[in-house]
């Protein structure tokens, strides 16, 4: 019974991996609702490349199992949606983040149902899109339909931590504008790209902390010394930060400069504690059942569609196991191990929600 469970799920992930789900979700959201026909969900467009949710969402199930479906690109990963096994770990784009967990949420919502033909799931489910894109419309629009439920778990990698809390960001854009010079002259002349690095340096000295560049601009194709350098860059906000505190250290560094520079905010999320009430203790409930020890509680580093549930009032936990560090690249993967583990915490879960 055992090999035949490892065998379904990782099945499971195969198919779903198999499928791209970075541009258009309407193949996966349609596999999905296939695969849980037991289940009678609705469908919410996002408004957005005809991107929408898919949900099954009563009051009398109060607790929401939310996960989203959409991936980031391929980027440099070969062969992305054809899935392997090394090792015991299954590679393959969203393998991890967060399709793996889907594959253990849908075999166990299969066998609870198999196990409790009488039953009904306990549970409210969704599935949303545009997550790992800026807008995150889709768990913005789901909020619209959540009448009566009180808490969610949303499933994200988080190493197997139960996470009551999410790491704020500071995202900015910085722009620096030097006069150019010949390229033979380029000593006399102070570069951009090198101001730049220099900028960030007394950024990251003066929040005490270290910053992220997602994205540098510069240089030309001609024999001249550049005139301007762009980047994208972001910091983490930690527990009782003011945004009106950081951007005070921000202009101090700024100020500093003679030559023009620009610092505009992108997006700013403040760090989040959610409730910490009946949700969490049932979470940890079927961790301690499924694993025979009691969880480790953690930090969430990065943004979660939890922000926008936090916001509407829900109790939030943030959990799943595998590893966020390999996630978005070429060596994102999840072990078979870990797709049992979710499996189990998830079937412990539905069977204590099941008790009177």
């Amino acid at each position: 019974m055992q090999k035949d469970l490892i065998s379904r799920l990782k099945k499971e992930l195969y198919n779903l991996v198999s499928i791209p789900s970075h541009r258009d979700c309407d193949r996966i959201n349609r596999y999905i609702k296939n695969r849980l026909s037991f289940i009678s969900f609705n469908d919410q467009f996002v408004g957005k490349r005809n991107l929408y949710n898919i949900y099954s969402i009563s009051p009398e199930k109060p607790v929401l199992i939310n996960t989203h479906v959409d991936t980031v690109p391929p980027i440099s990963m070969k062969n992305p949606f054809s899935p392997v096994e090394k090792n015991g770990r299954i590679y393959g784009r969203g393998a991890c983040d967060t399709k793996g967990l889907i594959a253990s949420l849908i075999i166990a919502l299969e066998d609870f149902k198999k196990n409790n033909p009488e039953k009904d799931i306990p549970v409210s489910i969704a599935f949303t899109v545009d997550e790992e894109e800026n807008t995150a419309l889709g768990s913005e629009r789901l909020v619209e339909v959540l009448d009566g439920i009180t808490s969610a778990v949303v499933l994200e990698p988080t190493y197997g931590k139960v996470c009551t809390k999410q790491m704020g960001s500071y995202e900015f854009s910085l722009r620096i504008k030097i006069p150019s010079a010949h390229g033979s002259e380029f000593e006399r002349f102070k570069n951009p790209s090198k101001e730049a690095f220099k900028i960030i340096s007394m950024i990251e000295k003066e929040l005490k902390r270290p910053v992220n560049i997602i994205k540098f601009i510069s240089g030309w194709d001609y024999y001249a010394v550049p005139e301007k350098a762009q980047l994208l860059c972001e910091f983490k906000v930690f527990e009782n930060e003011l945004i009106s505190e950081i951007e005070a250290k921000l202009s101090n560094v700024i100020d500093r400069f003679e030559y023009e520079v620009e610092l505009e905010v992108e997006d700013f999320e403040e760090f989040l504690s959610f409730k910490k009430g009946n949700l969490y203790n049932l979470v940890c409930r079927s961790y301690e059942k499924a694993i025979g020890e009691k969880p480790k509680e953690g930090i969430m580093p990065s943004w979660t569609d939890a922000s926008n549930f936090h916001k509407a009032g829900l109790e939030c936990v943030i959990f799943g196991f595998c590893s966020l560090q390999d996630c978005h690249t070429d060596r994102e993967n999840i072990s078979v191990e870990d797709l049992h583990l979710m499996y189990q915490v998830l079937y412990n879960l539905f069977s204590i929600l099941n008790q009177p």
